[in-house]
């Protein structure tokens, strides 16, 4: 019957026609990075996540993001909590309704950095720089983990976002920058004691091999 059959070819081209209308749009938006209100470089490494704000607000700021998880509860000498393997000591910290593109990379092997409640999962390759965006609708801690094997401690390289308010966000990045400021200072103020206590001969042999450096 060729009616029959020309009905069950177009009514499944046109549903694929009309998936793909809607579909495209979406896919495109969800790979344009472009526009993004804040930029972050997020680094993978054997286990642990860097993170370096690179453009907008908290530019300058870069730390590094570790389990907290306490050892008894890995090997069940303790119990485990709701948030088992999933505590950090620095979360990546973003104001929310903000667009933030993550430029992700690795340092050592490859890495996933993965956030499925912020539809985030971008893999992290060493020599290779990968990026993607999302935009928190709510403030809260989102969290995911490395998602690809990296290693004996792979299950332990948890990721955490928490996402502030605007207000909240740029009091926190004056903390950060401030502590950073301190920490500055504190190496100066050190150099200079280290260099008093330095035989004046030693200040003058330093200064003429950094000269003949130049």
């Amino acid at each position: 019957n060729h009616t029959v059959e020309i009905l069950w070819t177009l009514i499944p081209f046109l549903i694929v026609v009309g998936i793909g209308v809607y579909a495209t749009p979406a896919v495109m938006a969800q790979k344009d990075t472009s526009n993004a209100e804040l930029t972050i470089k997020v680094t993978g490494y054997q286990w642990k996540w860097g993170y370096e704000y690179l453009k907008g607000e908290g530019e300058g700021i870069k730390f590094l993001s570790t389990l907290t998880t306490p050892y008894e509860q890995r090997v069940n000498i303790a119990p485990k909590t709701n948030n088992y393997l999933l505590e950090v000591d620095n979360p990546l910290v973003v104001p929310v309704d903000k667009k933030v593109r993550v430029v992700i990379t690795a340092n050592d092997v490859i890495h996933a950095w993965s956030v499925p409640a912020l539809g985030v999962k971008q893999d992290s390759i060493p020599g290779f720089v990968r990026d993607s965006w999302f935009k928190a609708e709510k403030t809260g801690t989102y969290v995911g983990q490395c998602s690809e094997l990296c290693g004996k401690d792979h299950a332990f390289m948890p990721i955490a976002v928490k996402v502030l308010s605007a207000e909240d966000y740029s009091i926190w990045v004056d903390g950060q920058q401030a502590s950073f400021d301190q920490k500055s200072n504190k190496k100066v103020a050190e150099e200079k004691q280290k260099n008093k206590s330095m035989p004046a001969e030693s200040i003058s042999a330093v200064a003429f091999s950094q000269e003949e450096t130049k």
